[in-house]
């Protein structure tokens, strides 16, 4: 992880916000992991998924308008460039378990 890059977006998101003039929610006392709480499971049900690999977190970073002003086209381009090429090749790897899973040895 590059904090220069967490900072950065950090940043770009917050200047967002000031742009859009967004309020933000009222703070909250509550245990966000417990979902048997109504107001926590409304608030789960409520929320958009993160993405769950590097491949749906690439595709929410090109799609974002305020990333990509905030750092650039040029630079969102060349990292999503780079992080694909790294999935691809993650991807192309077979763990121990698929081997003895599915090859017979």
């Amino acid at each position: 992880a590059n904090p220069y890059l967490m900072a950065a977006a950090i940043g770009a998101a917050g200047l967002d916000g000031l742009r859009a003039r967004s309020v933000p929610p009222p703070p909250t006392d509550r245990n966000m992991y417990d979902a048997s709480d109504p107001v926590v499971a409304a608030a789960i049900k409520a929320s958009p998924p993160l993405p769950s690999n590097l491949a749906g977190a690439l595709e929410a970073l090109d799609a974002s308008s305020p990333l990509r002003s905030g750092l650039g086209d040029a630079f969102v381009d060349s990292y999503l460039k780079l992080r694909r090429a790294h999935w691809a090749e993650y991807m192309a790897q077979l763990t121990p378990w698929e081997l003895e899973t599915y090859l017979d040895a």
